[in-house]
């Protein structure tokens, strides 16, 4: 998988981008070549502005340029995301000229940006214009125009703000697919958890309307205050998403911008620790290839191992001991102290060469966030009469979840979910796990109501569906907790339903079921606000 970063050479960015970049270890840069740029007047194509300039000098650096292009230009279609045969020409054009200046140092062609988004980004055409044809025509322009003249440059549609599996199927079953080389998302999550199911959900979309081609995560990053837990989750991210098949994968933004002040790699000229994982990814880990997932043995130990050169673990707490590393890093890029002992938490360690020996084991049994999508937890609408709905995976507009047959307003993600109705017929949002053995066991639950307004929300623990605490969450975060002894069958839950109306319902939740006597705290997951 290439790494790259997210640079603005042509929103003024100086040349000292190229140093930085440089300084992490990152060769692909995600910019952009705006059409009115080089065609400042209808017709004429001139490369001797600016932009140009600095996309030469990266070239000249040995960089690889995905170039976002964005088919406006006042000259044709007034200016709009163009539809009109004469300007679609007029940007493929454009679009061979652009690949004839710059040669193999391009990667690729990221054809709009956010299509699924709204104000200017969003794709749109006037009244009569199928969006789906009109989109598609533009692609076979552009594969015309293009010819066979530069086949290593590829063509990368359908860019999308978080995985929009479910825009983008419409344009799957279009033909899209017969024109493209990649498609493009961004996926800012909170957390690297969902990437398994999100990905394999658009693999399956676009093996159901004709073939698969390449992912490109043109922008990710992790929206956190907390730098380290921004560095982590990326770390897991970049993991996840090259074991899972994705082909290129860029950071936003290499720089911090005001405008978006927790995703920047360097402040300045100070680099943070997003910037340390990347830098670590790119120079210890993506370098030895992709990875492959290894078999702990343990539902609460996840290691990769980057060809035969590195390996990369998280966990439940424990301790693992390693056999023939010779170096080991924390997810930050420092050293640790010892390449044969090492402490596994969520946070990564990562060690070259060598295996992992002994994995330890963990005082945790499970945990919600950790192990999403894992199989260790299922996920149910629980209704007033015990009734239970298992939970379907579907793709969304934005991002994917998963959601209740009996009624779809009810969702469920890595970190959180939405309840449906009200008191009078209330569907819970549940989660459970089930003891294997005979075991004494504590279930710490935080929950997070994530809206304001509304009479709050009703969060339970439960053994085989006996309520063992619960509590109204009007505002803010509450924690609660049971003592069980479990037999083996036993089933936890941990649900949220609605209070006695709906409304401003959605919430952050993380359980963890620890062995009795053992049990740690449990903090909220760490994301935005809603509403």
């Amino acid at each position: 998988m290439m790494m790259g970063a997210a640079t603005h050479l042509s929103q003024g960015w100086g040349l000292h981008t190229l140093d930085r970049a440089d300084d992490i270890s990152v060769d692909l840069l995600r910019d952009g070549q705006e059409w009115d740029q080089v065609e400042l007047s209808k017709g004429t194509l001139d490369f001797s502005g600016g932009t140009a300039q600095k996309l030469e000098a990266a070239c000249k650096r040995g960089k690889k340029l995905l170039l976002v292009e964005i088919p406006v230009n006042p000259h044709y279609d007034g200016g709009k995301f163009v539809y009109s045969p004469d300007a679609r020409a007029a940007f493929a054009k454009y679009l061979r000229a652009v690949a004839d200046r710059y040669g193999n140092c391009i990667a690729g062609f990221e054809i709009g940006n956010e299509i699924n988004g709204g104000g200017n980004l969003g794709l749109k055409y006037p009244d009569g214009y199928d969006l789906e044809d009109t989109y598609i025509a533009l692609l076979k322009d552009i594969q015309t125009a293009m010819g066979s003249s530069h086949p290593d440059i590829k063509i990368i549609g359908g860019s999308t703000n978080m995985i929009g599996t479910g825009y983008l199927e419409r344009f799957f079953k279009a033909g899209m697919l017969n024109y493209i080389d990649g498609v493009a998302v961004h996926p800012y999550n909170g957390y690297a958890y969902s990437l398994p199911m999100e990905i394999a959900a658009l693999k399956k979309a676009m093996r159901d309307n004709g073939k698969e081609v390449e992912i490109w995560m043109s922008e990710f990053a992790h929206d956190h205050p907390d730098q380290k837990l921004a560095a982590s989750e990326g770390i897991k991210s970049i993991t996840l998403m090259a074991a899972n098949g994705v082909d290129a994968a860029v950071w936003y933004a290499l720089y911090e911008e005001t405008w978006f002040p927790n995703l920047g790699l360097w402040d300045g000229t100070t680099i943070k620790q997003q910037g340390r994982a990347v830098r670590l990814a790119a120079s210890k880990l993506l370098r030895h290839g992709n990875p492959i997932k290894l078999n702990t043995g343990d539902p609460g130990l996840f290691a990769y191992r980057f060809g035969q050169g590195a390996t990369i673990v998280w966990g439940t707490p424990r301790k693992i001991r390693v056999e023939g590393a010779t170096e080991a890093y924390d997810a930050y890029g420092n050293r640790l102290s010892s390449t044969s002992e090492m402490q596994v938490s969520e946070v990564p360690v990562i060690f070259i060469g060598g295996n992992v020996d002994n994995p330890g084991t963990s005082y945790v049994l499970a945990d919600t966030l950790l192990q999403y999508g894992t199989g260790v937890w299922k996920y149910f609408a629980r209704s007033r009469d015990g009734g239970m709905d298992p939970l379907t995976y579907k793709t969304q507009w934005y991002g994917s979840d998963l959601r209740s047959a009996w009624d779809a307003v009810l969702a469920l993600g890595p970190e959180g979910g939405l309840p449906a109705r009200d008191a009078n017929d209330p569907l819970r949002a549940l989660w459970q796990w089930e003891s294997d053995k005979a075991r004494s066991v504590t279930v710490k639950a935080c929950f997070h109501k994530r809206q304001e307004g509304g009479d709050g929300i009703d969060v339970m623990i439960d053994r085989n569906g006996k309520p063992l605490a619960t509590q109204i969450l009007t505002s803010g975060q509450t924690v609660i907790s049971a003592d069980i002894d479990l037999a083996a069958g036993d089933k936890i839950a941990v649900s949220v339903g609605p209070n006695q109306t709906w409304g401003h319902d959605v919430f952050g939740m993380r359980a963890k079921v620890f062995k009795r006597g053992s049990a740690g705290t449990v903090d909220c997951p760490s994301w935005r606000k809603v509403g």
